[in-house]
């Protein structure tokens, strides 16, 4: 079987700590598949609060994700605490990847990886937009 493949970029641009909830425990009592996309979401929720955004205003333009992936590592369990790092890569001019790297937060011990295609939208236009170039300015050099 084939496996998806997710390279850690250069670009680091967020960390957080996160807890696993006993709701993002499945039936084999570890994290859940689906609580890791959860888990994606509140980093960039996070990521956006920190700089005055939200996901759907950046200067007036929101975004969307386009499409998810995710790679397990290893197990996490109820109450574990972790440590989410966000990167980011492939920018072109509306779009950009944002990557997920998720860790136990004592001993660093990879639990995830996740990549998400984000696209910015025009709400107003229902279309997608150029990133905003204060999107842009946060990011910095990107190699």
């Amino acid at each position: 079987m084939a496996r998806i493949s997710i390279d850690i970029p250069e670009k680091k641009i967020y960390s957080t700590d996160l807890s696993v909830r006993i709701s993002d425990i499945n039936f084999a009592g570890h994290l859940a598949h689906d609580a890791i996309l959860t888990l994606t979401h509140e980093c960039r929720a996070r990521f956006f609060h920190f700089h005055g955004w939200t996901e759907i205003n950046v200067e007036g333009k929101g975004i969307v994700v386009s499409d998810v992936a995710i790679v397990y590592k290893s197990e996490a369990f109820f109450p574990d605490d972790l440590e989410m790092k966000l990167y980011v890569d492939n920018v072109s001019k509306k779009s950009l990847e944002m990557v997920y790297v998720i860790t136990h937060k004592n001993g660093g011990k990879e639990i995830a990886r996740a990549k998400t295609a984000i696209v910015f939208f025009d709400y107003a236009e229902r279309k997608p937009c150029p990133i905003p170039e204060v999107f842009l300015k946060v990011l910095g050099p990107l190699g």
